[in-house]
């Protein structure tokens, strides 16, 4: 058994992301193309002595046995039955309630450490079921690069990923929760029949084509950014620097661009400077972070 697992836990953006009406199990459906990218949290794992000691250290936005973090030890711990005490360190970079699936993809990234601290060999599905435990999410992060996720977020096909851009991310300062969006989207629009529904075909396919000519678009975007203007003022900008594609990434609030080249991109982060927040330059991925 290893003394201690590194792990870089990636964030991502929702190139596109449809959001169905609500079903009978109270879920909405959705159909997202997922792009993980290089914005990332640190975590760090190691074995504790005493037993049953979960120790967690890190920056969160609520109590530590709330976290996704820990949830993830616990799905651990069942599927294991190992008791064995942790020390989970985690060096947060990936903002909270920013549409970046920050705490989906801590979870995941927990999940293989465990598995590689104690040499378990979970397969990747099985993991991934564990993950699906804690957030809709999460199975995502067991993929390389980027995936077409529908379902109320478990179902993740993969997709070849390419990796010839770059992005700016803004996160304006303020979170978005996803239950505020769905509360706005349930509230302000009456239906979701008139919303552009390209077929999951269409989606890949327009993937590998010109960002200027995606057709993605995202189901949150304009009743969040009529509470929060300042979403559009940030998009706004994004064009004006030279964007080939911009949205907001999940339930908000960030904001990413999409860029031909890593210098424009580096050129609109210093240009969203008097935004307040923060900015980000990032790469899309095409595999999983490896473990140390």
């Amino acid at each position: 058994m290893a003394a201690s697992v590194k792990v870089s836990a990636p964030s991502k953006v929702n190139l596109h992301l449809r959001v169905y009406g609500r079903r009978p199990d109270g879920y909405h459906g959705i159909r997202s193309l997922f792009q993980a990218v290089s914005l990332a949290d640190t975590i760090v794992v190691r074995s504790l002595k005493t037993i049953d000691i979960v120790a967690i250290e890190g920056s969160f936005d609520c109590p530590a046995q709330d976290t996704t973090v820990y949830k993830a030890v616990a799905a651990f711990r069942k599927a294991s039955g190992i008791r064995t005490g942790l020390s989970v360190k985690v060096e947060k970079a990936v903002p909270a309630g920013a549409g970046l699936g920050g705490g989906s993809g801590d979870a995941a990234a927990v999940l293989r450490a465990l598995d590689a601290l104690f040499d378990t060999r979970f397969e990747k599905r099985a993991l991934a079921a564990m993950g699906a435990l804690v957030g809709s999410d999460v199975p995502f992060f067991f993929e390389d690069g980027c995936a077409l996720v529908s379902g109320r977020g478990e179902r993740v096909e993969p997709v070849a990923p390419r990796d010839d851009f770059a992005l700016a991310i803004h996160f304006p300062g303020f979170p978005v929760g996803s239950a505020e969006a769905y509360r706005l989207l349930d509230r302000m629009r009456p239906g979701d029949s008139e919303e552009a529904d390209p077929a999951a075909e269409a989606l890949c396919a327009a993937y590998y084509g010109d960002p200027k000519l995606w057709p993605f678009a995202n189901s949150f975007e304009r009743f969040v950014a009529a509470e929060h203007p300042e979403i559009s003022a940030i998009l706004s900008k994004m064009r004006e620097s030279g964007a080939s594609f911009s949205s907001m990434s999940g339930s908000g609030s960030s904001v990413f661009g999409v860029f031909p080249t890593v210098q424009a991109a580096g050129e609109a982060v210093k240009s969203l400077a008097g935004f307040g927040g923060s900015s980000y330059l990032a790469f899309p991925l095409a595999r999983l972070p490896a473990l140390d």
